[in-house]
């Protein structure tokens, strides 16, 4: 008889990582039926997605209360959904406020909970740990550092290494994506990766905007090229729109985002997932992150970590710089950015920097070590007997 998998992913990130644990689960289990929230990765990879959670993703409070009654509505339904058609066990990827809730929800009905991608409890938030001790059976997590962390904690961890090593990599060669655009080969080539939600791009893209017309301006046109990667879940008129105030001639790319990595001397990158995929090109970058002040006043004072690029925090040291909320600085952006397209030595040294946190992803296959851990997991428990 075929086993139900509840499976939730509520950001753009975590929506392509389920959908790849997915078909590495139906490698290992083909009659396994999978439903639940995400995104369209989801559904392609034959997930039954009730609601697209990815495109009501959140950052903040301000957003969280904006997009209350919707997440609410949804939580009850599901609620509802498995009370009568119970699954044999969940997968909850990253998303801590909406699936820790869940996951509550789940263990009161005994239904197995499996949590890929840890919340940053590191970060900030420690006390969920005290949450996912009660509510969660099994956690795999991406990072060794955080394997330490839930041991402490007698949580049952795994550590199955970053997907990202299997996932990164460019499409197309980079003179050929270059030449496709009609961009040259021979000019610096500045990135912008404004991110994956339209409320992030909204708060993020103007700083990087002013930035690359400063650049233009110290560097001159007939040097420097600029080359935004619009993620799938962005509307191109609304990045158009930003952008439109600048008078550049900036390069726009639907879902191309590897390529732009590959293909840019160094690049603008919004904080999250997008920093390590970077790194993984060993691609010079600045860190620009802002929130709504509210979301900022209330978050700054219980962060835990001195650092919020995971690049950074790997490495133990800022190898990269942060420019965050009042310090997002269009000049001191600028500044940065010149430095690495004039100082090719410097520019070199940093490539370094960044190769050397690669290894600490752990290594290849890592999605197939999270299936194979939830069909272990799950057989023990006779969820695939």
């Amino acid at each position: 008889m075929p086993k139900k998998i509840l499976i939730i992913a509520g950001e753009a990130s975590s929506d392509c990582h389920a959908a790849l644990l997915v078909k590495a689960i139906k490698d290992v289990a083909p009659d396994t039926d999978f439903f639940g929230l995400g995104g369209t990765d989801m559904q392609e990879a034959g997930v039954d997605v009730l609601h697209n959670i990815v495109n009501m993703a959140v950052i903040g409070f301000s957003d969280v209360l904006k997009h209350y009654g919707q997440l609410k509505k949804v939580y009850d339904e599901l609620c509802g959904i498995i009370k009568k058609d119970t699954p044999d066990c969940a997968i909850l990827i990253d998303y801590p406020g909406f699936n820790l809730k869940i996951a509550e929800q789940l263990k009161a009905q005994n239904i197995p909970v499996i949590y890929y991608i840890s919340p940053q409890i590191w970060a900030w938030g420690f006390k969920r740990i005290n949450k996912i001790k009660l509510f969660v059976d099994k956690m795999l997590v991406l990072f060794e550092f955080e394997k330490n962390i839930y041991e402490k904690a007698g949580v049952n961890v795994s550590f199955v290494g970053h997907p990202l090593l299997d996932e990164v990599r460019a499409s197309k060669d980079k003179v050929k994506f270059l030449g496709g655009l009609g961009l040259s080969c021979v000019k610096t080539t500045i990135g912008i990766l404004p991110g994956s939600r339209n409320n992030e791009v909204t708060r993020i893209l103007p700083i990087m905007a002013r930035s690359a017309k400063i650049i233009n301006e110290r560097l001159k046109s007939d040097k420097v090229q600029f080359l935004v990667a619009v993620a799938k879940t962005i509307d191109v008129g609304l990045v158009k729109n930003i952008l439109g105030k600048t008078n550049l001639n900036i390069a726009l790319v639907k879902d191309e985002s590897y390529n732009v990595m590959n293909a840019s001397d160094a690049v603008m990158v919004a904080s999250g997932t997008a920093t390590l995929e970077t790194a993984l090109f060993g691609t010079p970058m600045a860190i620009i992150y802002k929130v709504s002040l509210f979301t900022y006043l209330i978050v700054r004072p219980i962060i835990k970590t001195p650092y919020i690029g995971m690049v950074n925090v790997l490495a133990g040291e800022e190898i990269v710089p942060e420019f965050i909320q009042h310090g997002a600085k269009p000049e001191l952006i600028a500044d940065y950015m010149c430095r690495l397209a004039e100082d090719k030595i410097y520019s070199e040294e940093i490539k370094v920097k960044i190769l050397r946190v690669k290894p600490k992803l752990g290594g290849p296959g890592a999605v197939y070590r999270a299936a194979k851990e939830i069909t272990d997991f799950l057989r023990i428990g006779k969820a695939f007997k």
